[in-house]
């Protein structure tokens, strides 16, 4: 993988793109804001928001572009932070118990 930053992720303005290069594996973990990720190839467009993540699986060039002000991280195939797990967990208890979508900001 040909990108570097510190553990804390990349600070992303509105409209800015970062190329990700054999990236396949590793997932772009959304921690602020909204990214939109696609892949050469690959006809899906992602879109993630805050607390969402999408594992690349295809080899060659990604794109992530910014909607607004967002914070992005990439993480090594399998690595999910104890946020994440938390975030999930959170998530899914919140949907069995039938709270509605937006109820609360997590």
């Amino acid at each position: 993988m040909n990108i570097e930053f510190n553990q804390d992720g990349l600070c992303m303005k509105t409209k800015q793109v970062v190329k990700v290069r054999g990236g396949k594996g590793h997932s772009i973990v959304c921690e602020s804001g909204s990214v939109w990720v696609t892949q050469v190839g690959d006809p899906r467009d992602t879109v993630l928001s805050a607390g969402d993540s999408f594992t690349l699986d295809r080899e060659g060039l990604a794109l992530v572009l910014a909607f607004e002000p967002s914070a992005v991280s990439i993480a090594q195939a399998g690595a999910q932070s104890r946020a994440m797990r938390l975030t999930a967990w959170l998530k899914s208890a919140l949907s069995s118990a039938g709270l509605a979508r937006g109820a609360l900001s997590i």
